[in-house]
């Protein structure tokens, strides 16, 4: 059922399935979208961006079940955003590749560090970024979030 994914580049025409699928997500932890402030890299998901950045999603058939964006923060720093995967795809390693193809294209754009951030009822996600190097960072992040997490890429890639 599930054999036919695929992880590529986003295009504009994936917005409204991954919109649809990760605010759903947000709403379902207790957390109200804001796509016109924090939310807005997600709101544009698969469009042009002011910043740079690139936005990858993973299909079914050219269904969008997964997605995660990468931003330029500065020339050597990356930051991980927009990270979700439909709960009917979960636990079958499609966020591993999302997050493996986000650091892969930090990497081959000479990145040196990336950073993300994450809310404590997260543990699955938390589990998985450690388990890729990942290192939880003491201060906390301010934008809501309850964890900074952050990746050496010099070390780890």
């Amino acid at each position: 059922m599930k054999s036919n994914i695929q992880i590529r580049e986003a295009r504009a025409e994936d917005n409204a399935g991954v919109t649809a699928f990760a605010f759903g997500i947000m709403r379902s932890f207790g957390i109200e979208p804001d796509p016109e402030n924090i939310d807005s890299a997600l709101a544009g998901f698969g469009k042009t961006h002011e910043t740079l950045s690139r936005d990858f999603v993973a299909v079914d058939c050219e269904r969008p079940i997964g997605a995660i964006i990468l931003k330029r923060i500065s020339s050597v720093i990356g930051e991980v955003t927009g990270f979700y995967v439909r709960p009917d795809y979960q636990n079958l390693g499609i966020g591993r590749r999302l997050l493996n193809s986000a650091m892969s294209a930090a990497a081959k754009a000479e990145y040196e560090q990336l950073v993300l951030t994450t809310n404590r009822n997260l543990t699955a996600a938390m589990r998985l970024y450690e388990s890729l190097g990942w290192v939880r960072q003491s201060e906390k992040p301010d934008n809501g979030a309850d964890y900074l997490y952050s990746l050496d890429l010099r070390k780890s890639v």
